[in-house]
C-alpha cells in the first residue's frame, strides 16, 4: 500500500521463457481445509513443518499442496488462521493421501461487564502510534515462498513459483529499497496461441514478488492514498466490530468503508488488532466501487499500457482487488508472515473477438524465515521491480505434477553464506590505499577541483575556436595516441595559459609556431609557458602531442568514467566513446554472452581524461574536426558528417569527421564496431531536407529498420515545440551502442534493439534526441547549472507521450517520476568545482516536474510552448547559465517567477500548501498558505471549486480564505497531479 494501486500496474515486459530444467522430486502432500460442521472453504490458510521452515498456503477453494523433502519427515503440519483455532497433524512420508482438515472458530466469552461502545477511530490512531513498537522499523532479511497464478477465462497463461531471498526496508527510499532475489523456481509451460505479444502482455506484468511487499501496510502511515494515513481518516468510517480470539490473545476487529460516497475512500475491509499491545495481525481489505474507477483511470500501467493497449488493439478493466495480509509475531516485534492477492479483470479485444473475458490473478507470498542480524543489502543477483517474475524464473516444468494450488518445497540453507560470500569474490573493492577522493558536499572540494571547474584567468585569456582532434585506437591493448591542434583567439594579453588532460596520459610535446614550449603539470592541468606574450585579438594556434590508457572506471563512485570493452553479439570488439556531465573516457564491460565490447562513457570525468582542451563548458569550439584511426574492418562514427575515410599503413583506417557547428568538449566522441548503414531523409517544416544515418549491428538490420521509423515523427514533435533542428549541416546520426548518450549530431541509444518479440518504449530514445536541443544546441555553461539539459531533455519525453497518447497519459508520465526525486542535495550544484560526483537525478526528475508545474503555473499552453521555442531561439549555440535562463522567463512572461525556480532548484524542500477546512451548511471554508524554504515563494495553484472543477488561487506565505459554495470537505481537492508540491491538512 506504499502509494495503494502503484503496485496494481501492468507494463511492458515481453521476455520468452527459458530452457528446461528437470524439478527435484520430493513428497507432495494435498488436502483441503474448510470450517468445522460445514464445507465452506478457508482461503488464506497458513500451512507450516513444525520444526522444518517450509510452508504454503491455501488457496481460494481451501486447498493446498505441500511439497516436502523426505529427509524433513517425519514432521508435524501447523495449519492457522485467523479466528480459528490453530490445528497440528502428524506427518509421516506414507500420509500422502488428500487430507480434509477442519479448523474450528474460536468463540471469545466475556465475563458479565459493563460494555461501553469502543470508538473505531480511537483505536486507528493508538495503532498507528504503536507501530514504532510493535514493528520492526529496521532493514530485515526474509525468505519466503511465493506463487503467481494468471488464467484468461479457463486457460492458464501464467503458473509460476519460487523460492526468494529478501531484502525488505520498513520505509523504501531511493538510496534504500526491497530487494529480491530468486533462490530457485519453476512454472508451467503455457499456450500463446500464435498470439504472442497479446499472451506476453496479459501473463507478464510487473514484478508481483516486489508489488506484494508494498502491500505491508504498517509502514506506509504517509502514503497518500493509505487508509492508515491520518490525513484521509476524515474519507472513512472506523467501526469497532467485535473481539474474537486467535491462540491466547484477543483480536479487535476494526472494520473501515467510504464515509457516505466519498471518492477518496477507495478500499475498505477489516484490521484484525491485538488488544494486548494495539499490533496489527491481520488486515484485508478490497477495491470500493470508486476505487475500482480509480484505477481503471489511473493504476494500469501509465504510458506502458496505453501504448501496448494501442499497439495490441486491447484494453484491460479491473472489476476488483482483494488482499489479505497476515503478520505475525518474530521475539517481541511483530512482521510480514503471508500476503495473497486476488485480482479480477476484463479483457476487450475486438481484433481477437474478445468481449469482457474475464482475466483472473492470484498471488501468495508465505514468509517462512526472518533474519534481523547484520542485514545488508544485496550486492548482486537483484532481480528488477519492472520485471515480468515469470520471465525471471528460469526452471519450466512437467505440467503432469502440477496442480492449481502447487508450492515449491523449500530446503533450509544459510543464504547469507550461499549468497554473500560468493558475490564478494566477485567484487572488484579498490585496496584501502587505492581509494578515489570523490569531490562532492558531503566530501569536500580540493585545489584540482578549482583548477577542474573554475574559469580561472590563464583559461579565460583565450577563447577556442577549433579543435583538429587526430587520435589512432590500439583496440589490443587498450591505448591511444594521437594530437589535438587548438586555434583560439587572445581575449587578454597572456604568457601561461592552461589546458587540461589526465596525469596519466604522457605528453610528447607541446608545439607553437614549429616550436616546443615548456609546460608545468599540476594534477590534471597543463600549464603552458609562451616565449613572448600574446596579444589581445591575435589569432594562434598549438598543437599537444599526448598517448596513454585512459582510467578505467569504477561503478560504485558516482560520475565516475573511464574505458570499457565489450563485444557485440558475435564476438566482434565494439568500441564507444561517451561523455556526458564533464566529458568523456571509455568504459569497459561484458556482454550478456561473456564478449568484450567496448565503449567510452566518461559522465562526470571530465573530456580531458582522453584528449587535451579546455575541459570547461563555457568555451566551445565553432567548429571541429575529428580524425579516429581504427583496424580497417571496422566502422568508427563520431560527431557530424564523414569527409573521408583514408586509408593507412598496417592495414589501418582512419575516419574524418567535420563538425561546423559549436559543440562541447563533452560531446565529442567516438563508437567503433563492425557496423551496418542505412540511412533516409526527413523533410522539415520548411522543406528543408535533412540527412538521416543509422548504424546498427548487422543482425538487427531489419530490426532497426522498424524501430528508427519512429525517428521522423519525433523529430516532428520536437520541431513543433523546440524548433528546426539545430544542427542540419552536420545531418542527424543515430546509432546502437554499448551505453545510451546524447552526442551532438552522432547520438547513441545504447542496447536498445532486441528482439522481434518485444515492443520497445522508445523513452530512451526520446530523452537522448532531445538533447540536440536541451544540453548540444543550449549549453549550460557550469556543470552546476546541468539541469537545464536533464530537466527539459526528460520533460520533453513527456511531449512525446502527449503527442502520441494524449495529455492525460502525459501527466501520469511525468508525475510518475516523482518516486524518483530523492530532494538530498539542491539541484543546482555547487559552481566553479566542477561539481558533479554525486547522484544527479534530480536533475532529471525533480527538474522536469519543475517545468510541468511551470507550464500549470502559466495556465496557457499557448504562452508555454512559445516560451520553450523562444528560449531556443534565443540562446541557440550558446553556453548560459541558470540566473541567465530564469531572468529571460521572467522578462518573456512578464512577472517575477524567481521565487519559484529558486525554490525547486537552490532548496531541497518541496512547498507545502496547509490548509484547513470548515463545513458550514451547503459552503466549505478554506484557509490555506504555503510553507516553503523561500521567503518569497507565492506560487499560484489550484483547487476544487465544485465537482471536478478545479480553479486558481493565490497563496502567499501568509493565510487567506476563500469560501466554496455548494461545496464539501469530502469533495475538497489540491491539483497535485498538475503541480509538484505536497498539501498538508491541519486542525
Amino acid at each position: 500500500m506504499k502509494l495503494l494501486f502503484t503496485y496494481c500496474l501492468i507494463t511492458l515486459l515481453l521476455c520468452w521463457s527459458n530452457p528446461i530444467i528437470s524439478q527435484e522430486q520430493d513428497v507432495a502432500f494435498t488436502g483441503n481445509i474448510h470450517v468445522s460442521g460445514s464445507v465452506q472453504p478457508i482461503a488464506n490458510a497458513s500451512i507450516q513443518l513444525k520444526k522444518g521452515k517450509i510452508g504454503t498456503s491455501s488457496n481460494a477453494d481451501g486447498r493446498f499442496i505441500l511439497n516436502v523433502p523426505s529427509q524433513f519427515l517425519p514432521d508435524s503440519l501447523v495449519v492457522s488462521c485467523v479466528g480459528f483455532e490453530t490445528l497440528v497433524v502428524p506427518l509421516t512420508a506414507s500420509n500422502k493421501e488428500r487430507m480434509q482438515l477442519t479448523l474450528h472458530p474460536i468463540v471469545v466469552k466475556l465475563g458479565e461487564v459493563m460494555v461501553n461502545k469502543r470508538d473505531g477511530l480511537a483505536i486507528m490512531k493508538e495503532v498507528i502510534a504503536r507501530i514504532p513498537q510493535n514493528y520492526d522499523t529496521t532493514n530485515i532479511r526474509l525468505t519466503a515462498s511465493y506463487r503467481e497464478y494468471i488464467r484468461l477465462k479457463d486457460d492458464t497463461i501464467n503458473y509460476n513459483e519460487s523460492l526468494l531471498d529478501i531484502y525488505k526496508t520498513f520505509h523504501t527510499t531511493k538510496t534504500n529499497q526491497n530487494q529480491i532475489k530468486i533462490l530457485k523456481g519453476q512454472k508451467l509451460p503455457s499456450d500463446d496461441h500464435g498470439d504472442p505479444r497479446f499472451y506476453n502482455w496479459i501473463k507478464n506484468i510487473t514484478n508481483t514478488a516486489y508489488s506484494s511487499l508494498s502491500e505491508d501496510v504498517q509502514p506506509y502511515t504517509e502514503a497518500p492514498r493509505s487508509f492508515m494515513n491520518a490525513n484521509n481518516f476524515r474519507y472513512y468510517n472506523f467501526d469497532y466490530v467485535e473481539t474474537i480470539q486467535k491462540d491466547t490473545s484477543n483480536l479487535m476487529v476494526i472494520s473501515f468503508s467510504p464515509k457516505r460516497s466519498s471518492k477518496r475512500a477507495l478500499i475498505e475491509g477489516k484490521l484484525y488488532i491485538e488488544e494486548a499491545t494495539l499490533a496489527i495481525v491481520m488486515c484485508e481489505w478490497r477495491l470500493t466501487p470508486a476505487g475500482v474507477r480509480y484505477i481503471n483511470r489511473h493504476g494500469k500501467g501509465g504510458i506502458g499500457y496505453t501504448i501496448m493497449s494501442a499497439v495490441l488493439r486491447a484494453s484491460m478493466d479491473f472489476r476488483g482487488i482483494k488482499t489479505v495480509i497476515n503478520y505475525k509475531k518474530h521475539g517481541d516485534k511483530w512482521y510480514l508472515s503471508a500476503i495473497n492477492r486476488y485480482w479480477d479483470v476484463l479483457i476487450d479485444s475486438r481484433k481477437r473477438n474478445m468481449k469482457a473475458i474475464p482475466w483472473k490473478g492470484h498471488f501468495s507470498m508465505l514468509v517462512t524465515d526472518i533474519n534481523t542480524k547484520d542485514v545488508k543489502p544485496f550486492t548482486n543477483g537483484v532481480i528488477s521491480p519492472a520485471s515480468s517474475l515469470n520471465n525471471e524464473i528460469r526452471r519450466t516444468a512437467n505440467r503432469a505434477s502440477w496442480e492449481d494450488a502447487t508450492i515449491l518445497s523449500q530446503k533450509v540453507f544459510d543464504t547469507l553464506k550461499n549468497t554473500e560470500t560468493n558475490s564478494a569474490k566477485h567484487d572488484d573493492h579498490k585496496p584501502d590505499s587505492d581509494i578515489i577522493h570523490i569531490s562532492n558536499r558531503a566530501n569536500g572540494f580540493t585545489y584540482a577541483d578549482t583548477l577542474r571547474g573554475m574559469l580561472s584567468a590563464p583559461r579565460t585569456c583565450y577563447d577556442v575556436t577549433f579543435y583538429h582532434l587526430d587520435v589512432d585506437v590500439d583496440l589490443a591493448s587498450r591505448a591511444i595516441k594521437g594530437n589535438n591542434k587548438i586555434k583560439f583567439k587572445v581575449v587578454t594579453p597572456f604568457k601561461r595559459m592552461q589546458v587540461d588532460l589526465y596525469a596519466n596520459m604522457p605528453i610528447d610535446k607541446i608545439l607553437f609556431k614549429e616550436q616546443s614550449l615548456p609546460y608545468e603539470r599540476v594534477h590534471n592541468a597543463v600549464f603552458i609557458d609562451f616565449p613572448e606574450v600574446q596579444q589581445e585579438g591575435t589569432l594562434q594556434e598549438l598543437s599537444i602531442f599526448y598517448k596513454g590508457t585512459p582510467q578505467v572506471p569504477d561503478l560504485k563512485l558516482p560520475m565516475y568514467g573511464g574505458f570499457l570493452w565489450d563485444k557485440d553479439a558475435l564476438g566482434n570488439p565494439w568500441v564507444q566513446m561517451v561523455c556526458q556531465g564533464s566529458g568523456a573516457s571509455l568504459l569497459w564491460d561484458k556482454d550478456a554472452l561473456g564478449n568484450p565490447w567496448v565503449q567510452m562513457v566518461c559522465q562526470g570525468s571530465g573530456a580531458s581524461l582522453w584528449w587535451p582542451n579546455k575541459d570547461h563548458q563555457s568555451d566551445e569550439p565553432d567548429s571541429m574536426r575529428i580524425w579516429i584511426t581504427v583496424p580497417q574492418e571496422y566502422t568508427e562514427i563520431s560527431n557530424g558528417v564523414l569527409a573521408h575515410k583514408t586509408p593507412l599503413a598496417n592495414q589501418k583506417m582512419r575516419f574524418e569527421w567535420k563538425i561546423t557547428y559549436p559543440i562541447n568538449n563533452y560531446n565529442v566522441s567516438f563508437c567503433i564496431g563492425k557496423y551496418a548503414h542505412f540511412d533516409d531523409h526527413y523533410i522539415d517544416n520548411n522543406n528543408d531536407t535533412l540527412k538521416l544515418n543509422y548504424y546498427v549491428m548487422p543482425y538487427h538490420l531489419q530490426l532497426g529498420k522498424q524501430l528508427f521509423q519512429q525517428v521522423k515523427p519525433m523529430l516532428k514533435i520536437y520541431e513543433k515545440y523546440f524548433g528546426k533542428y539545430p544542427f542540419p549541416r552536420d545531418g542527424f546520426t543515430l546509432l546502437e551502442s554499448p551505453y545510451p548518450m546524447e552526442h551532438q549530431s552522432g547520438v547513441c541509444i545504447g542496447k536498445a534493439i532486441v528482439d522481434s518479440s518485444s515492443l520497445i518504449i522508445p523513452r530512451v530514445m526520446w530523452h537522448e534526441v532531445a538533447h540536440e536541443w536541451w544540453g548540444n544546441a543550449v549549453t549550460s555553461k557550469d556543470i552546476a547549472d546541468m539541469w537545464i539539459h536533464e530537466a527539459f531533455a526528460t520533460y520533453a519525453e513527456s511531449l512525446m507521450v502527449e503527442e502520441s497518447y494524449g495529455k492525460a497519459a502525459a501527466i501520469e508520465y511525468i508525475n510518475n517520476q516523482r518516486n524518483e526525486v530523492l530532494n538530498h542535495e539542491p539541484v543546482i550544484g555547487v559552481y566553479d568545482v566542477n561539481h558533479i560526483h554525486y547522484n544527479i537525478e534530480d536533475m532529471y526528475t525533480k527538474g522536469s516536474l519543475l517545468l510541468h508545474t511551470f507550464r500549470s503555473v502559466l495556465n496557457d499552453d499557448e504562452r508555454w510552448f512559445s516560451l520553450l521555442k523562444n528560449i531556443q531561439a534565443h540562446f541557440r549555440y550558446q553556453t548560459i547559465t541558470s540566473d541567465e535562463l530564469i531572468d529571460y522567463i521572467c522578462r518573456q512572461t512578464g512577472r517575477n517567477y524567481r521565487p519559484i525556480f529558486d525554490q525547486y532548484l537552490r532548496y531541497t524542500g518541496i512547498p507545502t500548501l496547509q490548509y484547513s477546512l470548515l463545513e458550514n451548511n451547503n459552503n466549505l471554508t478554506v484557509r490555506y498558505r504555503w510553507q516553503a524554504d523561500h521567503p518569497n515563494f507565492d506560487m499560484p495553484i489550484k483547487i476544487s471549486v465544485a465537482e471536478n472543477q478545479f480553479d486558481t488561487i493565490y497563496p502567499s506565505s501568509e493565510w487567506k480564505t476563500v469560501t466554496l459554495k455548494n461545496m464539501n470537505e469530502d469533495n475538497f481537492e489540491v491539483d497535485e497531479e498538475g503541480f509538484y508540491i505536497k498539501s498538508a491538512q491541519i486542525e
